[in-house]
């Protein structure tokens, strides 16, 4: 709880903004536009990047390049320093000569005092007489040669307080004396400004100092990485301390970098100025296009991606709500029109199907209505005969069935029982099924009078009836018996259906066979009827090959002889509509779990005992 002017607010109220903000920025960073942003931003900004990694490495090459080709200069004046002294040493003369009394050594200081303005050159003669500086006078202790100084000479830049030179020291051991030869030139403003001439850069003396590396990270940075900077950059040299001997590192220059020095010296790599400018410029030009061009693509293609799937998901919501006839519009070509037309042509067949489905569904509904009816069709009281029982049963594969089986009251205490079996399923079947039922009940309404009609005769009529009525190919199995229970005689024709079952009193199995053809096949087809004496504990089984042709989830068949030990194994004291009933369980337990594809239909008549 949070108090707030005498007022207790919970926190949860307090924290509701928080949750919702992450709500909105999820669902913006989820737009694809949004996204396409980024992605351009964050390409944009990498070639930027990029350029101007490519600009400050340019600088870095520039400004370098002007600070190398002072300190190659000035290794230059090294090298050319070195024959000094060893000119003036071959012109020394002997330990007791005047060397400065020479002519030859004469013109060579003064040929050394133009080549190297600023340069002091010192002679000393180390004899019996002691150590005598002849040239120019005596020398002062800055140059006087260290203890690390090699016997073969030294040549090269030194650093001694401060000041940083160009030496050359050479000595040479006489035979009564050792002589040495120093020359040394300083690097001040004057070669700074023949440095300058020579190299056509601006460069400056500064006063020498150290130079360390971890001290002048962010000065290099800053002088070198930063395009255009005005800054000059220093000049590196490394020298050796006169008194130690250690090399160090001295700034004692600075040079102002100069591009168009830098480009006219790449310039002169090839044989015209205007060969490398007009390839400059074509390679720059052409950069800049192919830049130009991929940020147009990426825009043109980031806004038809998004169009078309901002109108994809409107398009979705659209049918998510029902609405199958959205049509989203075809914005662009290639794949993205190939996708968006792919949509609309699965919305068209969604709506199809919407309309296929409430087609479906008043079938469905239309059949439900037609299997009540079809329930009716079937009796719905089992006949009563003296000292028997008499049930049938049937299942459906599909809504309605194309199976039948009938009682027909034919007086005297005589019943007639008929099964059959219309050829195919579902709506035609059914309503071949119900036009054989109103043939049978239309023929023996006809013999109310109470007239002898042979079996034989009565199925013949209805072959006659069927023939051809509803096509060809299409027919009826079916048995037909006729039970006489003063006589307890069964007086059948079976014409096409499997061979009932008549299980005896002793549990002998016997099969009523037949060979009559189906009904509606031939139009003279003729048919004889059999009889069979149905003794006290007789139970005859009817059945259509839909209860031997069930399958299990292994794809096994029922089969006929399951059917049998099923039969045997029903005890005695069960009426029909017991047998019937556990007949149909038997099948369906072997068939659960699959679906059946042929109606199933069982007539028991059974004499009691």
């Amino acid at each position: 709880m949070i108090a707030r002017k005498g007022i207790a607010i919970p926190a949860a109220v307090t924290n509701q903004g928080l949750p919702r903000t992450r709500h909105t920025f999820r669902r913006t960073w989820g737009r694809v536009r949004w996204r396409m942003v980024a992605i351009i931003a964050f390409m944009g900004a990498s070639t930027i990047l990029v350029g101007c990694l490519g600009v400050a490495a340019l600088n870095v090459v520039v400004r370098r390049e002007s600070a190398n080709v002072v300190e190659k200069q000035i290794q230059l004046l090294v090298q050319a320093s070195r024959s000094v002294a060893p000119a003036i040493l071959n012109h020394a003369g002997t330990c007791e000569d005047r060397p400065t009394d020479s002519g030859a050594l004469k013109a060579l200081l003064t040929y050394t005092d133009q080549a190297f303005p600023q340069a002091q050159t010192y002679l000393m003669v180390e004899g019996a007489r002691g150590v005598q500086s002849l040239l120019p006078g005596p020398a002062p202790p800055s140059v006087k040669p260290p203890n690390w100084l090699p016997a073969s000479g030294f040549s090269g830049l030194v650093s001694y307080r401060g000041q940083i030179e160009i030496r050359n020291v050479v000595v040479k051991q006489n035979a009564a004396c050792k002589v040495t030869v120093i020359f040394s030139l300083p690097l001040g403003s004057e070669l700074a400004r023949r440095l300058s001439s020579a190299a056509g850069l601006e460069v400056t003396a500064v006063s020498p100092q150290p130079w360390s590396p971890s001290q002048q990270i962010l000065r290099t940075m800053e002088r070198n990485f930063l395009p255009g900077i005005s800054k000059s950059a220093a000049v590196v040299l490394t020298a050796r301390n006169w008194e130690t001997g250690v090399e160090e590192d001295w700034i004692v220059y600075s040079v102002l970098n100069s591009y168009s020095s830098t480009f006219e010296d790449v310039v002169r790599f090839g044989r015209r100025l205007a060969d490398w400018v007009w390839l400059l410029a074509a390679l720059s030009l052409a950069v800049l296009l192919m830049g130009a061009s991929g940020v147009w693509m990426s825009i043109r293609f980031g806004n038809d991606l998004a169009t078309a799937i901002d109108d994809l998901s409107g398009a979705a919501h659209q049918i998510a709500r029902g609405n199958f006839a959205w049509r989203t519009p075809v914005r662009s070509t290639g794949q993205l029109g190939d996708l968006v037309r792919s949509f609309n042509e699965m919305a068209i067949a969604l709506e199809q199907l919407k309309k296929d489905e409430t087609i479906r569904l008043k079938l469905e509904s239309e059949l439900q209505v037609a299997r009540s009816v079809q329930e009716y069709l079937y009796p719905r009281v089992a006949p009563r005969v003296r000292g028997a029982t008499v049930s049938g049963k049937t299942v459906a594969a599909q809504m309605i069935g194309g199976e039948l089986y009938d009682f027909f009251d034919l007086g005297q205490e005589r019943i007639g029982v008929l099964c059959a079996d219309v050829s195919g399923k579902g709506i035609p079947a059914a309503l071949m099924m119900s036009n054989l039922q109103a043939i049978a009940r239309a023929y023996w309404g006809d013999r109310s009078d109470g007239r002898e009609v042979q079996p034989a005769h009565f199925v013949e009529t209805l072959n006659q009836q069927l023939f051809g009525r509803f096509g060809d190919n299409r027919y009826v199995a079916l048995f037909w018996g006729e039970y006489d229970a003063h006589s307890a005689v069964l007086t059948y024709i079976n014409a096409g259906q499997p061979e009932p079952i008549l299980i005896r009193s002793t549990g002998a199995i016997e099969r009523l066979t037949s060979d009559g053809f189906p009904v509606g096949m031939f139009a003279n087809a003729r048919y004889t009827s059999r009889q069979v004496a149905m003794g006290r504990g007789t139970r005859l089984v009817i059945l259509t090959d839909g209860m031997t042709d069930a399958q299990n989830s292994k794809e096994e068949e029922f089969g006929e002889e399951r059917l049998i030990e099923c039969c045997r194994t029903i005890p005695e004291g069960i009426d029909a509509n017991g047998v019937a009933d556990r007949l149909m369980e038997a099948v369906a337990e072997w068939s659960v779990g699959t679906e059946q594809f042929d109606d199933m239909t069982v007539v028991v008549i059974d004499v009691a005992a």
